[in-house]
């Protein structure tokens, strides 16, 4: 899995153009996919559960659910403070104690003020974020409100250096927000040691995976080189199937009628 969307993002990301041009790499993307770790989702009616649905429906070339090419996701251990153990954390061990020493902290958000005032600064920058392809000109993040964990990483001088948002349901969770309010050495390092905190409140919360709401055809070498170093995999989620949303079976037409058309070309 990782091969075929490491080759679609050195390509551009070119779309249907090269689920097109590449239909054997497509095909055996999708039995990859089969072998996944499966992610059972069944979202309630609450703003996490909506949330988590809309991360499970997401779509990736042509149309084609992430669920059939895989999701990006990361395991939360059942225990706080496991995520840092181990030889294949060291480098995350690293960058949490390049935060720590710098003077960045973490906090839980609850004043709805306060939480009104960093959902309108991560507006602002998004607004004029100095790289475009981050930049949104009319950001929507008003959903931000609804959900209670709301991580805020603060500088030595007090400033927050980024802004975490992710809504929960039951043993899932989705990154709905997770980014950098400025840009330098203290914004890059409090990345990781957000994660290292997001991850120790969802096992005491029971969360057994964090979804991401990216589209894996969408990410950037950057964003999965991050990714990976933070531990999230590629799974296949299944989702429970609805009269809305048609089931896994509309996947699995979408990829036969994108080899089909790509064998006439």
């Amino acid at each position: 899995m990782d091969a075929f969307w490491g080759s679609y993002a050195l390509a551009g990301r070119p779309g249907a153009r090269y689920a097109l041009r590449h239909p054997l790499a497509l095909w055996r993307a999708v039995r990859a996919a089969h072998r996944l770790p499966l992610v059972p989702v069944a979202p309630s009616s609450t703003p996490g559960g909506r949330a988590v649905g809309a991360a499970a429906r997401t779509k990736t070339v042509l149309g084609i659910p992430s669920r059939v090419l895989g999701t990006s996701a990361l395991a939360i251990p059942a225990e706080t403070g496991a995520y840092l153990a181990g030889r294949s954390a060291a480098t995350l061990r690293r960058k949490v104690r390049a935060a720590q020493r710098a003077g960045v902290v973490v906090e839980a958000v609850r004043d709805r003020a306060e939480r009104e005032h960093l959902v309108a600064l991560a507006d602002e920058r998004e607004r004029q974020h100095p790289d475009p392809t981050y930049r949104v000109a009319e950001p929507d993040n008003q959903d931000l409100l609804d959900h209670d964990l709301c991580l805020v990483a603060r500088g030595p001088d007090g400033s927050p250096l980024l802004l975490s948002v992710t809504p929960v349901d039951r043993d899932l969770a989705t990154l709905r927000y997770f980014r950098t309010l400025g840009s330098g050495p203290l914004h890059s390092d409090a990345r990781y040691l957000v994660t290292a905190e997001l991850v120790d409140r969802l096992s005491a919360r029971g969360v057994r995976w964090l979804l991401d709401t990216e589209p894996v055809s969408t990410q950037t070498s950057g964003l999965r080189h991050f990714q990976r170093m933070l531990g999230f995999q590629y799974v296949r989620v299944r989702l429970a199937r609805t009269p809305a949303t048609g089931g896994a079976t509309a996947g699995w037409h979408a990829v036969h009628a994108v080899a089909g058309y790509a064998a006439v070309l």
